[in-house]
């Protein structure tokens, strides 16, 4: 008996060893467990707090751009004909400059340096034929069909009668899969022309930076604009005498609309098509688009904003859109150099 008992007893400490390991080994596989979460948990909150931090950076660079806007209005009402042109200091690129953890960078473009979509219809509901005519020189110019000004001018009219042939009103919509009805009403967004009979992606990207969605009627700041939106101003208007104008355009700006008609380029408009002209012209602009892009510790955002500068005391933000790209690339931070905007 007692031989049985002395042989039992190492086999019970080894069972008890053998128990001792295996909560050793779980354990620490369940505190290696722990520390791996803590450590998702840990760069997911700085993952966060990153975003949080690039975001508040971008409306900070927002808020920048709006004082710029204001300090040139406050400059333009002690002119006679207030301006807005490319060299003033709102117009001005600045390179990204450091921030802690990261980089910010943001510019201002003039809005109305492009074609405004929604001034193609009038208060009274009809056509506006002038802006139609310049609409359809901006498409040749780019090589996309003038046809296309048709579903433009249906998607915002009230009825839901196609323009001609090549418009699209809201039955031509519900046949698609998914279908979906004609909006009917101004433009809010560039992006909704994606939407439009005939508006391909490639076709939506080449015209996209030359329009604009803005909320009222606005004309076309002959001071900013681009090559392309001058070719709207005739018929025989090509894109290289569009850059020779813009080339040779005064540092300050044109005062006037009339000072711009007096161009040669002009001299042979009809009184009536020049008079006509001068409406949809000016040299003041309201409304800004301001993008702002901000890295924090590799996190990106990049924000976009309409800024409306009307009679009111205060700068206005209309829109915010956040959907957009990326597009700053920065390779050497310690290069970069603070900027004034």
């Amino acid at each position: 008996m007692q031989h049985k008992q002395r042989l039992a007893k190492p086999k019970q400490q080894g069972v008890a060893l053998l128990t001792v390991l295996l909560v050793v080994a779980m354990a620490t596989v369940l505190a290696v467990s722990m520390v791996k979460a803590q450590q998702a948990l840990l760069q997911r909150s700085s993952s966060v707090f990153s975003q949080d931090q690039a975001y508040l950076y971008t409306l900070g660079a927002e808020s920048i751009a709006k004082s710029v806007l204001q300090d040139d209005k406050e400059k333009d009402q002690t002119k006679t004909t207030p301006q807005d042109s490319l060299n003033e200091s709102w117009a001005k690129k600045t390179p990204p400059f450091p921030v802690d953890g990261g980089m910010v960078q943001a510019h201002i473009d003039d809005l109305q340096g492009r074609f405004n979509l929604n001034d193609l219809s009038q208060e009274d509901g009809q056509v506006n034929i002038v802006a139609l005519t310049m609409f359809q020189r901006i498409l040749t110019a780019l090589e996309i069909s003038p046809a296309l000004a048709s579903p433009v001018i249906d998607w915002i009219d009230a009825d839901n009668l196609p323009n001609d042939s090549d418009g699209a009103e809201e039955d031509w919509y519900l046949r698609l899969k998914p279908a979906y009805r004609s909006a009917n009403r101004p433009f809010v967004s560039v992006s909704e022309l994606s939407l439009l009979r005939g508006f391909t992606p490639e076709i939506v990207a080449k015209l996209s930076p030359y329009v604009s969605a803005l909320p009222v009627f606005t004309t076309i700041n002959i001071n900013t604009a681009s090559a392309v939106v001058l070719t709207a101003m005739s018929d025989n208007m090509t894109l290289v005498m569009a850059k020779d104008l813009v080339e040779k355009r005064p540092a300050g700006g044109y005062g006037s609309v009339e000072v711009f008609l007096e161009h040669p380029l002009f001299a042979n408009l009809e009184p009536n098509l020049k008079q006509s002209m001068t409406k949809m012209l000016g040299v003041h602009s309201q409304f800004f688009n301001v993008s702002a892009e901000a890295e924090i510790d590799g996190r990106h955002r990049v924000l976009t904003s309409v800024i409306a500068r009307d009679d009111s005391t205060t700068l206005r933000t209309i829109s915010r859109d956040w959907s957009q790209q990326w597009q700053v690339s920065v390779t050497n931070n310690s290069t970069l150099t603070k900027a004034n905007f």
